[in-house]
């Protein structure tokens, strides 16, 4: 004999069904969760192993555990120093993992809509990668093996430690490589903080972080507006991201540039 159940107790059954149908899909995607995190782990683990057979090692250990008086670490400079290559040349630097998503996407919109690869989307452990490991030539496989590396670097170093060899290795004109010795040829200054020789100011700070993107386009010496537009820019980027107050920005701006004699002598004879 059937025994036909009350509507009541047809509902309470749905119910319980439904009940019970919930743990099982959160079980799911907890688990599916978990199985993307472990496999996005592997994935930049990887990234980072393929990476570093692109890396020479000995002339990495000689960048990371210098000797020469021109290698400034970054807690020896002014905070204006360092700021200053950031808000230019890589915002996000202290909270990307070596490269910067919304900066990639960026540039490929960018360059989709141009039709054109004007667009950069390097990383300042992209450029250390670059400058210590690979050519400038603007290929697919250059930007590949330099973003493997950047990641490479980013799971070896510290970002201060990133940020102290970048510094220290990169072109700014001239023939002059490294923060301290590129103070000391346009301004006969030194980047260190109470160091032997006059520090760089917050204008001539801007002034040498303008120089990377092109230092001989926005060398002071041979294009001093092009150099001065270019050290506004800076000095706006840092105000927008608050290294620095509207008035410091202003008060800088006021600021002459004073090149030391002898590197506008050397620039006319070469």
């Amino acid at each position: 004999m059937h025994i036909l159940s009350s509507p009541a107790a047809r509902s309470n059954t749905r119910r319980e069904g439904k009940a019970r149908k919930k743990p099982s899909l959160l079980k799911w995607m907890s688990r599916a969760i978990l199985s993307l995190i472990v496999l996005l782990a592997a994935v930049w683990a990887l990234i980072g192993y393929i990476g570093e057979q692109w890396m020479d090692q000995k002339k990495l250990a000689a960048f990371a555990q210098p000797s020469a008086q021109t290698y400034i670490p970054t807690n020896e400079m002014p905070d204006y120093v360092w700021q200053a290559f950031i808000a230019i040349e890589d915002h996000r630097f202290p909270y990307h993992p070596g490269v910067d998503p919304i900066a990639i996407g960026r540039s490929i919109w960018v360059d989709l809509s141009t039709d054109s690869k004007a667009q950069g989307a390097s990383t300042i452990t992209m450029q250390l990668a670059r400058n210590l490991f690979l050519s400038h030539d603007k290929t697919m496989e250059r930007k590949l093996k330099e973003t493997a590396i950047a990641i490479r670097l980013e799971q070896e170093y510290s970002k201060q430690e990133l940020l102290t060899m970048y510094l220290n290795t990169i072109y700014f004109g001239h023939g002059t490589y490294g923060i301290e010795k590129a103070a000391d040829f346009y301004f006969g200054k030194t980047v260190r903080e109470n160091g032997q020789k006059h520090t760089i100011t917050l204008s001539e700070a801007a002034l040498l972080a303008s120089l990377p993107k092109a230092p001989e386009s926005y060398s002071p010496v041979k294009h001093l507006e092009k150099a001065k537009q270019r050290q506004a820019l800076v000095l706006k980027r840092m105000a927008d991201l608050g290294f620095i107050t509207e008035a410091e920005k202003e008060d800088a701006l006021k600021k002459a540039i004073v090149l030391q004699p002898s590197t506008r002598a050397y620039v006319n004879a070469s």
